[in-house]
């Protein structure tokens, strides 16, 4: 790995370490990764080139999540790999630790870190599209919508719209500024979920949540989610498709004449160049009018929150149309003017 690549990588693992959210069971991993790339260990900078060589797109953050996911795998069946998620020992006991296990165990790491992705399935992060894109139809006269879920995971996105007992129970916890437009019914006609094989199940998503109270709660949100859309909404199809195959991505849009894609906490896995060409390709393939509504970190992971994008006919230009506070959807959502465009005019508090 290269000198830039590495204090790129340090400097991102050291901003999430001290993430505002505080430690939910992944920040004294991230102490210890850091300790130990400080040290210049060895089977850690094999492994970090492994990983850039099989997947040069990556981005920093991701790589982090996915190294501290493939240690939680790890955990269910190791005690030593479990004790790297507790404060104590101190840092440099975990460093060391890490490092054993690295030695030990780093080819299977190295595999899980560049086969998957971050399939961490937030359930109330559909709020923020269910509102969105019922108003965006309905301002645009948009009579049917044929969507595609990108980076699906278990396919929950897909599931909980128009699911109005889901909505009920995750939307008094998030608030908008200045006001939330009524929820509408998205006159939703076709829903496919599509995310690289191998495709992610419950157990992967699992691993994607740290091990604290905190996650326990997330997850069990995602539970109970599950139970609430079974059976599955008529017409929901769950496909592998690896985004980053442009022509692929393109024809199988265009194919299923889908109109609408969202994009949830998906493309901050890339490096800017690779997302621009995942955004094109989505572009070309939708049928017009044609929406991508992405939602991605606003700080690549480092800090809370994130921002809502919206690509509009075609263009791909991305109009920021709200800001998120809590990635995970407590909290509140400010729409920003160029939500207008999307859904009619930002109204102001009376």
């Amino acid at each position: 790995m290269t000198t830039d690549h590495a204090d790129s990588l340090l400097e991102t693992l050291t901003d999430m370490q001290r993430h505002e959210q505080g430690n939910h069971g992944w920040s004294v991993v991230h102490e210890a990764l850091a300790l130990l790339m400080r040290s210049g260990d060895p089977a850690l900078d094999a492994l970090l080139a492994a990983v850039r060589a099989s997947r040069p797109g990556i981005s920093d953050s991701h790589l982090i999540t996915l190294l501290g996911i493939a240690l939680r795998g790890l955990a269910d069946r190791d005690p030593e790999a479990a004790g790297l998620f507790r404060p104590e020992p101190a840092a440099a006991g975990r460093a060391a630790a890490l490092a054993s296990i690295l030695g030990r165990d780093g080819a299977q790491i190295a595999a899980v870190v560049t086969e998957h992705s971050n399939s961490f399935t937030a359930a109330r992060r559909f709020l923020v599209p269910q509102v969105l894109l019922g108003a965006y139809a309905a301002h645009h006269g948009i009579a049917e919508v044929r969507l595609a879920d990108l980076g699906t995971s278990i396919g929950l996105l897909p599931r909980q719209l128009n699911n109005r007992a889901v909505f009920e129970r995750f939307a008094p916890d998030l608030r908008w500024s200045p006001e939330a437009p009524p929820y509408r019914p998205i006159p939703l006609t076709a829903r496919y979920g599509v995310d690289a094989p191998p495709l992610p199940d419950l157990d992967w998503v699992r691993h994607c949540h740290g091990p604290s109270a905190y996650y326990g709660d997330r997850f069990s949100e995602v539970l109970w989610t599950l139970e609430q859309t079974t059976p599955d909404p008529p017409g929901l199809r769950l496909e592998a498709l690896d985004l980053l195959d442009a022509d692929a991505l393109t024809g199988y849009l265009r194919e299923r004449r889908i109109n609408v894609a969202t994009c949830n906490f998906v493309l901050y896995q890339y490096d800017p160049a690779t997302r621009e060409r995942i955004v094109a390709a989505v572009l070309r393939g939708l049928a017009a009018p044609g929406l991508l509504l992405s939602m991605e970190p606003g700080h690549e992971l480092r800090r809370q929150g994130a921002r809502v994008t919206a690509y509009l006919d075609g263009d791909t230009t991305g109009r920021p149309v709200a800001d998120v506070s809590d990635a995970h959807c407590i909290g509140t959502v400010t729409l920003l003017p160029a939500s207008a465009d999307l859904t009619g005019a930002v109204r102001k508090p009376r």
